[in-house]
């Protein structure tokens, strides 16, 4: 078999690779959306990011395990390290990877992306990220990866063999050399079998924990201190803005787009989780309710949208605007969100 493409479905959250690549997946099947709908309620950022100048993240949230291992139960997951794989010759670690896409795996191999001559770091220096393979064409010696192009856009491409040697290459030397640590390869392969149920009780915690500010997922497993959950997480997306505008020294890696992205992408989630719900009966109808989140939605993505126009012009003028324009949706958002919790505590789920 020269030519072979896993199914691949556009990914409904793209903010972060390990919600990219793990969606992609799973999306190609309609017995998943129960537990995506069950999920993706909660919001975290980073709370010390300025006085001990850490990198601010905001993200969702789903009780802090290793997004990219064993913690989506449609797909079976093997992680391997570069320790592992020191003993594969090049044109044999090429050999590997179609083997387990010829299997059914999909590849998300720990490569030096400055390496890939399409991607965006190429050229500069090292860095060190996670490359998803779905295909292969023997003919044309290129492997079909998911990743950020050279505009930041997320989407499927091809790339030869001979870059992915190159860059699984730079990143054992890397690894090696004790310059960066190795976060493994992993290899995933849908699990039909796994039965999913909606879970009414899992979604109103949820967003009773989001309305307080607070997470009870996974406490057994870390201390959630070094983060801020729900609601308040606003107040520290406008300290960040804020501090952005005054050009604080403290303010590591800002990427104030990616930020507002993830905004837009949670408020289109809510909104399509309330339609979902709906079409299949866990809610009665609400359609005040569901525009009110889409316009929310709108809205985000509108401040995304004019973020980085500002920021190709070079204009920081905006960063000062945009903890006025966040308050509209800290004051919103509390009601339309008790009154989906109404909706789901009182509603009589008829299944999926």
């Amino acid at each position: 078999m020269s030519r072979y493409q896993l199914p691949l479905q556009p990914p409904p959250i793209k903010g972060f690779l390990r919600w990219a690549y793990t969606l992609s997946i799973t999306h190609n099947y309609a017995e998943t959306l129960p537990w995506y709908y069950t999920n993706f309620i909660q919001i975290s950022c980073t709370k010390h990011f300025l006085e001990k100048r850490q990198q601010f993240f905001f993200d969702f949230f789903r009780g802090k395990p290793n997004e990219l291992n064993f913690n989506n139960p449609f797909l079976l997951t093997c992680a391997v390290n570069y320790e592992l794989l020191s003993g594969f010759r090049p044109d044999e670690l090429v050999e590997f990877m179609v083997g387990r896409i010829r299997q059914g795996y999909y590849a998300i191999v720990f490569i030096d992306e400055s390496k890939i001559t399409i991607g965006p770091a190429y050229g500069g220096d090292a860095f060190p990220h996670h490359l998803m393979l779905s295909g292969y064409d023997l003919k044309e010696q290129t492997f079909d990866v998911s990743m950020f192009d050279g505009h930041l856009v997320y989407r499927t491409l091809k790339i030869p063999f001979e870059d992915f040697i190159s860059a699984c290459e730079s990143m054992k030397r890397l690894i090696e050399s004790g310059l960066t640590a190795d976060h493994h390869t992993f290899f995933y392969r849908f699990n039909g079998e796994h039965p999913f149920a909606f879970d009414p009780v899992a979604v109103a915690d949820q967003l009773r924990d989001y309305l307080n500010s607070e997470t009870h997922l996974n406490r057994i497993n870390y201390n959630p201190d070094g983060e801020v959950f729900g609601l308040a997480t606003y107040e520290y997306l406008q300290m960040y803005f804020r501090a952005a505008a005054e050009q604080y020294p403290s303010l590591v890696s800002p990427n104030g787009v990616r930020h507002l992205h993830l905004l837009w992408e949670h408020k289109k989630v809510m909104a399509d989780r309330i339609r979902y719900f709906a079409q299949h009966g866990i809610i009665e109808q609400d359609e005040e309710l569901l525009r009110s989140f889409e316009e929310l939605a709108n809205k985000a993505k509108l401040l995304r949208d004019q973020l980085a126009i500002a920021e190709t012009k070079g204009d920081e003028r905006i960063f000062a605007k945009m903890p006025a324009k966040l308050e509209a949706f800290k004051e919103r958002e509390p009601a339309l969100l008790e009154r989906l919790l109404k909706h789901v505590e009182s509603g009589q789920p008829v299944g999926t």
